[in-house]
């Protein structure tokens, strides 16, 4: 008898470990790597679509809101909303200030992207797919920070100041080349990282009641400042060695 109950012990325990640490793992792996296309009028996409348009949306809508209610309303000692405004808009410009001419269109570039890069990152706490959990997002943001780049480098140095740093180095060409592809990739990494962690521990039945929601907030919240301020910096770094 005690053999038995032995037995089907470790039988139900056997299919409950493979249950929670096996099956249920790959396939929300498979799932946060390749998950199911949605509809978009016709198409079929990538949810981080959503996301994507969702922060969109939410900037647009912010900065109107600001410009006719809340800036009028701005003080000479500020506080409160004007306070963390005037903040967040002075760093951004303190780090884009070594670009001198460069600055008044890089410093709101930096700023938006970094905003962007946050919110549809956050997205991921309401249940929503992060727009950079897709390597299309990624790629976009790399060529942008990369048209950017060159666009500062031909305003500061003009057509044949640019053309002497691949002439005088050939292999300028190849780093430079590489920028758009490095931050796409790290981008995508890191998010799609953060992502899948909390996936698998979504997956795993064991922790699957107060654990999911303690670690998805830290590591979403996490990922969504770290690279925001990361891929500014970057940016804001590329940028500099353009106009040197």
């Amino acid at each position: 008898m005690l053999t038995m109950l032995a037995s089907a012990f470790t039988d139900f325990f056997a299919e409950s470990y493979k249950e929670a640490f096996g099956g249920g793992m790959s396939e929300a792996v498979q799932e946060a790597i390749d998950p199911e296309l949605v509809d978009f009028f016709g198409l079929k996409v990538n949810p981080s679509l959503y996301s994507a348009f969702l922060g969109t949306a939410v900037i647009l809508i912010a900065c109107v809101v600001i410009r006719i209610f809340v800036i009028p309303k701005f003080k000479k000692q500020p506080k409160g909303l004007q306070l963390l405004l005037e903040g967040l808009v002075g760093y951004f410009d303190k780090t884009a200030s070594p670009l001198k001419k460069q600055a008044s269109f890089v410093g709101p570039y930096i700023a938006t992207a970094a905003i962007f890069i946050c919110l549809t990152t956050l997205a991921e706490l309401l249940g929503i797919r992060p727009a950079f959990a897709s390597i299309n997002t990624c790629l976009a943001f790399g060529l942008s920070t990369f048209f950017v780049i060159n666009y500062c480098g031909l305003r500061e140095k003009g057509l044949f100041g640019r053309a002497k740093r691949y002439l005088g180095n050939p292999i300028n060409i190849i780093t430079d080349l590489a920028v758009p592809l490095s931050l796409s990739f790290r981008l995508f990494g890191a998010i799609m990282s953060g992502f899948i962690i909390v996936e698998l521990v979504y997956s795993v039945i064991y922790l699957s009641f107060v654990v999911p929601a303690v670690v998805s907030v830290i590591t979403t919240i996490f990922h969504a400042l770290i690279q925001s301020f990361l891929f500014a910096t970057l940016s804001a770094i590329f940028i500099g060695e353009a106009v040197e």
